[in-house]
């Protein structure tokens, strides 16, 4: 996907609980804007590697001091990530990606109508060539997750270039929804980095408000990337989602069975099925099953009407799936070949507690 896509249409966590009016998007707000921080401690104390940025303030641009001076000439022209994390409450993130600090610069940041005391700002490292990412919970019940050969954004926004491989660790078996001996062995050392032993977790309880599984291991969401070079890190470390995901069970999806799916919001609804292709020129009635490629934000409109959602594409632990549940509506995701497989006006029933779907009139 090219990178002013990405830009441009891969809305955050905190933009989707805006749009559907979240009463806690503050709080995840702030433990969005402060990950970087939580990976900094992670770092310094237990050498787990991150995306590492470059930190200034925004006054630091505008006024060209020499912390500037200095992080220009050594990484003015390297491809990066900026991100401006606001101090103040209630100010929006602002972000880019994929040009080089020179070019936001010149570009998009002389753009903005901020107040410069009111940012921090991180150049974060970025490359266009990912060569494996994933994303996984870690919690009291095991670790589920997926990994990815390419970009993040893949698992995080629901849209895949390359087709996902799904594991589920319960403290006693690694396993995977098809069998790949090399993705495994990496699985197995990212979740290494984030075993830590009983002794040495008091530091990470006190400082960060950490919780750890009966088998020490850190707990939270995270997001982790391999670049080229077999450069691994971390680029997210979240508290709050675990407790979002709360009792959606822990199981992989079951493969090949027609219209069967993830369980990514519990629950189940009986309805019309309405294919949505585009969002903004769609006539949807009350209680109708949202049946899509994969939810976007422009969709919430819709989502907020509908008895059930039902997406092609996505994972337990996309942006739209944990932001059904947050909404309360049974949610089935990456149901392969449903835009083929329903029709509009089938009269369904989907079952998001066991990721099956049945047409009732056909």
């Amino acid at each position: 996907m090219p990178i002013t896509e990405i830009n441009n249409t891969m809305p955050s966590f905190t933009e989707w609980f805006e749009a559907i009016g979240y009463n806690k998007t503050n709080e995840f707000r702030q433990e969005d804007n402060t990950k970087r921080d939580r990976l900094e401690f992670l770092f310094q104390n237990y050498n787990i590697p991150y995306d590492r940025p470059e930190r200034m303030t925004a006054r630091d641009i505008v006024d060209c001091t020499p912390l500037f001076q200095d992080i220009i000439n050594r990484k003015g022209n390297e491809l990066c990530a900026l991100r401006l994390v606001p101090t103040k409450s209630g100010l929006p993130k602002l972000r880019q990606r994929g040009k080089t600090l020179n070019e936001y610069l010149g570009n998009w940041f002389n753009t903005l109508d901020i107040n410069p005391d009111d940012y921090k700002v991180e150049v974060v490292p970025h490359s266009d060539e990912t060569k494996y990412s994933a994303t996984f919970i870690i919690s009291d019940k095991g670790i589920i997750g997926e990994f990815v050969a390419g970009g993040h954004w893949q698992l995080t926004q629901g849209f895949f270039s390359a087709e996902p491989i799904s594991f589920l660790y319960d403290w006693n078996k690694l396993v995977l929804s098809k069998p790949d001996e090399p993705v495994a062995d990496m699985i197995k050392t990212m979740l290494d980095f984030l075993h830590i032993p009983k002794d040495k977790q008091n530091l990470l309880k006190t400082n960060l408000n950490a919780k750890f599984t009966n088998v020490d291991y850190l707990q939270g969401y995270f997001e982790y990337i391999i670049w080229p070079g077999n450069r691994k890190m971390f680029v997210d470390y979240n508290r709050l989602i675990p407790d979002m995901i709360g009792d959606v069970d822990y199981k992989l999806p079951e493969q090949n069975i027609k219209l069967t799916g993830i369980c990514a919001s519990p629950g189940i609804a009986s309805g019309k099925v309405k294919i949505v292709l585009d969002p903004t020129n769609t006539i949807f009635g009350d209680k109708d099953i949202l049946v899509c490629r994969m939810t976007m934000i422009d969709y919430v409109p819709l989502m907020k009407k509908a008895s059930g959602i039902i997406t092609e594409e996505g994972n337990i632990l996309s942006h739209a799936a944990i932001v059904s549940r947050e909404m309360k509506i049974p949610c089935i995701v990456g149901v392969k070949n449903v835009l083929v497989d329903l029709k509009d006006g089938d009269e369904i029933e989907m079952d998001a507690m066991t990721g099956k779907i049945t047409i009732k009139n056909r």
